[in-house]
C-alpha cells in the first residue's frame, strides 16, 4: 500500500487542473455573461487554494531528498552576474553599432535581445527559487 499523504496530494492536483480546466471553458466560452465569468474567476481561486493546500502536506522521503538536492549554491548567482555583464557588453556594441552612420546590420540588436531574455529567465528563476524557500 501506498503513501496515503501520496494519494491525497494526487487527488488534491487532479482537483487544482480540474479546476483550472473548468475555469478555462467558464472564461472562453462565458463571453458578456456576468455570472458564468464569475464562475469561472472563483473556480480558479479555489484550484489556487487547492494547489497550497496540497503543498502543505508532509512530503514523502523521496520528495524531502530531492528538495534538499535543489539548493541555491554560489555558481548560480555567478552565473547571474556572468550574465548581466553579457547583457553590458551587447547594449555597449549596441549603442556603438548604432552611432556609426550607415550601420544596417541587425546583430547589435539581436545579441542584446538574446542576451536580455536570457539574463531575465535566469534571474527570475533565481528570484522564484529563492522566494519560495
Amino acid at each position: 500500500m501506498g503513501n496515503p499523504n501520496n494519494l491525497k496530494r494526487t487527488l488534491f492536483v487532479a482537483a487544482t487542473f480540474a479546476l483550472l480546466a473548468f475555469a478555462a471553458i467558464c472564461l472562453f466560452y462565458g463571453g458578456n455573461n456576468f455570472v458564468i465569468r464569475s464562475i469561472g474567476l472563483l473556480a480558479i481561486f479555489a484550484s489556487l487554494a487547492l494547489g497550497r493546500r496540497s503543498r502543505t502536506l508532509p512530503a514523502s522521503p523521496e520528495v524531502r531528498a530531492m528538495q534538499s538536492a535543489w539548493v541555491l549554491k554560489p555558481w548560480h548567482w555567478l552565473v547571474g552576474l556572468v550574465l548581466i555583464v553579457c547583457v553590458v557588453a551587447a547594449l555597449a556594441w549596441l549603442y556603438w553599432a548604432s552611432t556609426i552612420p550607415g550601420y544596417e546590420r541587425t546583430a547589435p540588436v539581436y545579441a542584446f535581445a538574446a542576451a536580455a531574455l536570457v539574463c531575465s529567465g535566469w534571474w527570475a528563476g533565481l528570484f522564484a527559487w529563492w522566494l519560495s524557500r
